[in-house]
């Protein structure tokens, strides 16, 4: 491609990168300083760019040399703030705006921090490292996070393949975060060195995605040229890491080793991980071919390494997937998760054993496999409408880090769909081949996760011995200098911002942000039954009015317009009229909708391999599940997404599904155990184990199909169901047959529609097939909410402080609630996001106190309105009485005027809410999906733009009222709920704690949750 110059920025051709031809990439490079840009033209109201290279950049630069000021900047831009993941071979650095203005003003500010941080002292001491005044070693960013991974499973099982496959020199051996005992000896020094290596303009690329307008852009990339050619006026080029690629050598010989991670006394189950090296990074269709062999050998339960290990009675393991690193040079990764003990030793022979019989048998499933291919090629399309950011971005920094941005390889990177339409002429003989390459001929290193409950208990004595001889070495006066310094260098960081460099960076108007146009009509049989539903006056409305009389369909359906090549059909199923004996099989329904037999209209019965193979056929993705995106979880919704074309196939599909599938003793087994095997591995995320244990104090088990159907009430509930089914299953199927007969009741199903309605021929009249399962309805039922399903302590929170004892966390987590606005059209609720913004954002009052004193990887206020509560969550915390200490006297100070909010908090926090609300909407799928929720589960009236300005119009007095109200109720005993995560070692500890701060802290085991039935008022 011959590039075109214009100015200091070369000018690469352009190209579309999907098969559509809709999202068009251009690239520029400077002639002078090599600074690298990718901008894909995507459509929506967010802006992202991913700045790709490799530390913590974000306690200020040479322009900016403030703590914090990037992400103080950020929310006047319509930012949330910034992030960063670090891999072994890069750094990328992120951030998205609501609209272009904010994200080109920022840009030039970001790129400042990346290539001139200060790199002080103090922020190194502060963010990386330091030992406090307990004698504990801390780190708000660094060390807090490693404290909470480096002993993970998953972390160990990593850290030791990268050590087996990759030789030293490679750089792949590396732990992207730093060990903690590497980190509580690394010096300042050492980091200044590596920035000043890799941190320059010609090894970093701004990966942007969304609307943009080029001029601005190009103008914007040379003001940040020109500030690098200011402060370098002899740029000379390095040499990029990674460029060329490294060499990574064939494994020789096959290598198999079990690796042990902290575990505890009823854990019993193990994780194996078979890895192979494959091609070179930009071996593009034959990882392509890789890509649909696996799917071939692991997808869906019909799959042929499914139906050995997971699909049936006696589970080798619950889940097994194939991942594919990019590297230098491809690793993939066969998965198996949650294996018993017992079996563990088996798995690795028993996979190669499988595979040599599908290479021996000399035969793959062709038909299967083109049917997999279609499937992977309206993934893609369909990928491109709703994750279009991250379908550029990600191939892109690989691209870059190992290969050169005008090259022929960086846009195969980016058009991968297109090896699609070549597989599709592989033969036989080409997979086997493929099969006979990748698995069968290469060396590979098995790695046997086993837990470990010695492994546990001597981590736990080390680090206590290890810490009590730190102390004793520093003795007091050493503790109270490293105090000293701690505070000294939190008052250096905390150095206020000038207003010259706030009021020097102006938001740009709201109006500048893009929406996606959503246009909604609803079955005309809703206003024969509520004349006070006024239909919609639109083009779509008359469409679906048009498509038969209006008492056609008698059941609830919203239609939502948007310009898709697909249709998207969710069913949302009311719960709350479900007998609490029956709301468990929640789970078990969930689980087997998708993969049981089928009854026909004639009686016929279609086997639960042939219903896989036939959805994948038909349906491009299918899911069941509680809820939409954690909230209204009393209801179940059962989703399917079909190309437009085979609409009529979708519902007839659903049809299907909801009243014709079978439960069968050996599909309700095979989902009994797997969700049984699943457990202990879920037990182990302190995260999921605090957010389970404080649904079980809000909710009445008999009320509630979300508690009931929660890994931790399941972990009762299904090893009962187990043994009836040995028993006798007839009462089980029996259960499950009243279960769906409730749930699939026309009062309980809400439909919603989302695709081009206009292009539908008859958007409503497929559905006349439901129609003999319904009962002519009378009224349409009110939403059921979360609140609705509250016990005591839910209704009225207060004097419940629980502390759950948990051996595989070193860090602990914490979730802290009282009430709440419960309407979502209430006046409060825009002061209150406010408030929570000025509170919790990356420089809010929360965020500075318990991330600046290394107390804490994060803190943040959750408003959950539709179960009316509003939540204080502290997670990865290496000292959460020291966290919620601070939180709480800071909100106190707040309350009586004792602190005060920093002056440009409060614009800053608008404009995040700002960003928040276009984020809620940030594709067409998504804004089609919101206004649903809006209009139908929120039933809110309020329009966005009447939002935006409630949320404008908020004032210091209105926040200071909804703290008042709200905020400070949380520490009150009285008016809370308090659930504490933390180890075994703590446990004591903290419940005394909070037991002299007036909280009555009990200490349990995760499996008392709902044994001891102990929240059950």
């Amino acid at each position: 491609m011959t590039p075109t110059v214009t100015d200091d920025f070369v000018n690469f051709s352009a190209f579309s990168v999907d098969p559509c031809e809709t999202i068009q990439i251009k690239r520029y490079k400077s002639s002078k300083t090599g600074l690298t840009a990718v901008h894909a033209d995507i459509e929506g109201p967010l802006v992202s760019g991913f700045l790709a290279l490799a530390t913590k950049v974000f306690l200020g630069s040479e322009k900016y040399p403030y703590k914090g000021a990037l992400d103080s900047l950020a929310p006047r831009a319509y930012a949330p703030g910034t992030n960063a993941w670090t891999d072994v071979d890069h750094t990328c650095y992120t951030i998205t705006t609501a609209g272009s203005d904010g994200f080109l003003q920022l840009l030039p500010v970001y790129v400042d921090h990346i290539l001139y941080p200060t790199l002080t002292n103090e922020g190194f001491y502060t963010e990386v490292h330091h030992i406090d005044q307990d004698g504990q070693d801390a780190g708000i960013v660094v060390y807090c996070e490693m404290q909470a991974r480096e002993n993970s499973m998953t972390d160990i099982m990593q850290r030791r393949l990268q050590h087996l496959m990759y030789p030293k020199e490679s750089g792949y051996q590396n732990e992207a975060g730093g060990l903690m005992e590497n980190l509580r000896t690394l010096k300042i020094e050492s980091i200044r060195d590596y920035h000043r290596q890799f941190y320059t303009p010609d090894n970093l690329v701004i990966v942007i995605t969304g609307k943009l307008d080029q001029v601005h852009l190009l103008s914007t990339l040379e003001q940040i040229d020109k500030s690098i050619l200011d402060k370098n006026h002899n740029m000379t080029r390095n040499i990029k890491p990674w460029i060329p690629a490294p060499m990574i050598p064939d494994l020789l010989h096959n290598h198999t080793e079990t690796v042990y991670f902290p575990g505890h006394e009823l854990e019993d189950m193990a994780e194996i991980t078979v890895t192979w090296l494959g091609p070179h990074w930009n071996a593009f269709l034959e990882i392509q071919a890789i890509h649909m062999l696996n799917a071939y050998l692991s997808e869906t339960p019909i799959a042929p390494l499914k139906k050995v290990f997971v699909e049936r009675n006696d589970p080798y393991c619950t889940e097994l997937d194939f991942r594919i690193q990019e590297k230098s040079r491809i690793a993939i990764t066969a998965s198996f998760q949650n294996v018993p003990l017992a079996k563990a030793d088996a798995i690795v022979p028993k996979l190669i054993s499988t595979l040599h019989t599908i290479l021996n048998s000399l035969e793959i499933d062709m038909d299967r496999m083109a049917a997999l291919i279609r499937k992977e090629k309206l993934k893609f399309l369909d990928e491109y409408e709703t994750r279009a950011t991250y379908m550029v971005a990600l191939p892109a920094i690989t691209a870059c880090l190992y290969g050169d941005l005008g090259s022929d390889d960086f846009v195969d990177a980016l058009q991968q769909a297109k090896y699609l339409d070549v597989l599709v002429d592989f033969t036989m003989q080409d997979w086997l081949h493929l099969l006979k390459k990748t698995y069968i001929d290469s060396a590979y290193i098995a790695l046997i996760g086993k837990p470990s409950l010695a492994m546990s208990e001597r981590l736990i004595q080390e680090e206590n011995a290890r810490v009590e001889a730190q102390r004793a070495y520093l003795g007091e006066e050493g503790l109270q200098i490293l105090a000293a310094q701690l505070d000294h260098a939190n008052r250096i960081n905390e150095a206020q911002i000038p207003s010259r460099v706030m009021e020097g960076f102006p938001i740009p108007d709201v109006s500048s942000i893009s929406s996606i146009e959503v246009l909604t009509a609803v079955n005309p049989y809703c206003h024969l039954l509520d004349s006070a539903t006024k239909l919609p006056k639109n083009p779509v409305q008359t469409h679906v009015s048009r498509d038969g009389p209006p008492s056609d369909i008698p059941f609830f359906i919203q239609y939502d317009d948007i310009s898709s090549a697909f249709v998207s059909i969710s069913v949302y199923m009311n719960t709350s009229n479900m007998p609490s004996h029956l709301r468990p099989y929640g789970r078990m329904y969930m689980d087997t909708i998708f993969a049981s037999p089928i009854c026909l209209d004639d009686g016929s019965l279609i086997p639960h391999d042939d219903v896989v193979q036939k959805l994948d056929l038909d349906i491009i993705s299918y899911d069941a599940s509680l809820g939409y995106q954690g909230a209204f979880r009393e209801y179940i919704v059962v989703t399917i997404k079909v190309e437009a074309k085979k609409y009529s196939a979708g519902v007839n599909w659903l049809r299907y599904l909801m009243w014709n599938i079978q439960f069968t003793h050996d599909r309700l087994v095979v989902a009994i155990n797997k969700t049984l095997n699943d457990i202990p591995q879920a037990k182990r995320s302190g995260k999921l184990v605090t957010d389970w244990t404080i649904r079980a104090i809000n909710t009445d088990i008999t009320k509630s199909t979300e508690a009931s159907c929660s890994y931790l009430y399941q972990d009762t509930f299904l090893p009962k169901v187990l043994g009836k089914m040995r028993k006798d299953p007839s009462q089980v199927i029996q259960d499950m047959n009243e279960f769906r007969s409730i749930l699939c009741r026309g009062e309980n199903l809400r439909v919603h529609v989302m695709g081009d309605i206009l292009r539908l021929k008859q958007p409503k009249s497929v559905f006349r097939s439901w129609k003999l399962r319904q009962k002519k309805l009378k009224a349409i039922p009110p939403v059921v909410r979360s609140k609705d399903a509250f016990g005591l302590f839910g209704q009225r929170p207060g004097q419940c402080t629980t502390v759950v004892a948990l051996p595989a966390t070193e860090s602990s987590f914490s979730i802290h609630s009282a009430k709440g606005p419960s309407d979502f059209d209430s006046p409060e609720i825009p002061p209150l996001l406010v408030l929570m913004e000025m509170l919790h954002a990356m420089e809010g009052v929360y965020t500075r106190l318990v991330r600046g004193l290394g107390l804490s990887y994060k803190c943040w206020l959750s408003n959950l309105t539709e179960s009316g509560l509003i939540s204080l969550c502290i997670m990865r915390s290496s000292n959460i009485l020291g966290a919620f200490e601070h939180v709480k006297n800071a909100t106190h100070q707040l309350a009586t005027g004792e602190m005060q909010f920093d002056t440009y908090a409060l614009e800053g926090a608008k404009s995040s809410v700002i960003f928040d609300i276009a984020d809620c909407e940030n594709t067409r799928e998504v804004a089609a999906a919101q206004s649903f929720i809006n209009k139908v589960l929120r039933q809110s009236k309020r329009q966005k733009c009447q939002f935006f300005k409630a949320v404008q119009n908020v004032t210091m007095q209105d926040v200071t009222e909804i703290l008042l109200k709200y905020i400070l109720p949380i520490f009150d005993p009285r008016t809370s709920n308090h659930v504490i995560v933390t180890s075994c070692a703590k446990s004591q500890e903290v419940a005394q704690s909070f037991y002299l701060m007036g909280h009555p802290a009990q200490v349990i085991k995760v499996e008392d949750v709902y044994a001891r039935n102990i929240f059950q008022q």
